[in-house]
């Protein structure tokens, strides 16, 4: 009969080492499996509710407004179309619709980054969007109008707004919609203490000495004029007396609506005749603040004497954009945060806020 070999204490210690790893092991595979798992149907269970086109009469023409869109390295590992399916149905109705993309750095090589960013302007202008504001933060000069001229070439010189110096130099959208003629500009509020000098390279100055002529020439030819500007303030919840300054010199210039550009929602009021958004915070987002990951799309109806708006609070979720989830207390809240005695903001059906004028 064979015996058992008596083991020394330290060759004791190293078996019974061995035998515990193995069990270790076994059990750390089983956790990451069943987290696996978990993560797989977490994801799958993510629910996107589409933001819905407003019915709207043959005689008024539908602009959209989005807020700002971020196409970056992180949410391009979704399916572009999966992450705008949200609000394809809005767009696809749309007459005119206008939104400010980021300019993304994805790679070092100059031409892996054109291209990367090129493809982003052009995704968006295949689903409906007929005019981009470029948000850059990330090339320089030579790249930004390099990049621009790319644009011109495979989407038509009226696509993008652009940088400008002066008001003859400056880059406007101006396209005829059912019998109307639309511009569209974008400024940047370059003094902002937050406002990288690059972003200089896409946009125009919020300068008075250039908005005042510009918009005053755009309302002399066309009938109606949308205004983007970029104020380049980062998570600013309320409405500064510099925005608001500027806000109501651009109406005063003969801006028809102004659409407001931050990280998060900000109010909307009336100044005279001129609706002003003064942020309708982000399209998309991979920031993991909630507060980031929320925005506005606005639809207008308009004929010419009568405007109507419809506002649509979205949400990212997991990258792709969703109307927003909220209970009845957060719709209190968000209509409080929004609302503005120049305006009569009403509650709809479909989880969103009116007004008309």
């Amino acid at each position: 009969m064979k015996k058992n070999k008596r083991l020394s204490p330290s060759e004791w210690l190293l078996k019974q080492s061995k035998r515990h790893k193995r069990r270790n092991t076994l059990y750390t595979a089983i956790v990451l499996l069943i987290a696996l798992i978990l993560l797989i149907f977490a994801v799958r269970a993510i629910h996107v509710d589409p933001v819905k086109s407003d019915a709207k009469s043959r005689n008024s023409i539908r602009l959209t407004y989005l807020g700002d869109i971020t196409l970056n390295k992180l949410i391009r590992q979704n399916n572009l179309n999966e992450v705008f399916k949200g609000i394809q149905d809005a767009l696809d109705h749309s007459d005119f619709s206008t939104g400010s993309l980021i300019v993304n750095e994805f790679s070092k090589n100059q031409k892996e980054d054109m291209n990367k960013n090129l493809e982003n302007i052009m995704f968006l202008r295949k689903h409906n969007i007929k005019s981009v504001n470029l948000i850059n933060e990330s090339i320089d000069n030579i790249q930004a109008t390099a990049l621009m001229r790319k644009v011109d070439y495979q989407a038509g010189y009226n696509f993008l707004t652009g940088n400008g110096s002066n008001p003859i130099n400056s880059k406007t959208v101006q396209q005829n919609v059912k019998g109307k003629k639309i511009a569209n500009v974008s400024f940047t509020d370059i003094e902002s203490n937050y406002t990288k000098s690059l972003k200089n390279t896409t946009s125009i100055s919020l300068d008075p000495d250039i908005f005042y002529p510009l918009i005053k020439k755009l309302k002399e030819n066309n009938d109606y004029v949308v205004v983007n500007v970029d104020w380049g303030i980062p998570n600013e919840r309320n409405v500064t007396t510099r925005q608001k300054e500027y806000a109501h010199a651009l109406a005063d210039a003969g801006a028809d609506v102004i659409i407001g550009h931050n990280s998060v929602v900000q109010k909307v009021e009336k100044y005279k005749h001129t609706p002003i958004f003064y942020s309708l915070g982000n399209t998309t987002s991979d920031d993991f603040l909630s507060k980031n990951q929320k925005g506005m799309v606005v639809q207008q109806d308009w004929n010419g004497a009568h405007n109507k708006f419809h506002i649509t609070p979205i949400q990212s979720k997991d990258g792709k954009i969703s109307k927003g989830d909220m209970n009845n207390m957060d719709h209190v809240r968000f209509k409080n945060n929004i609302k503005d005695k120049s305006i009569d903001l009403k509650s709809d059906n479909s989880g969103g806020y009116t007004f008309e004028y």
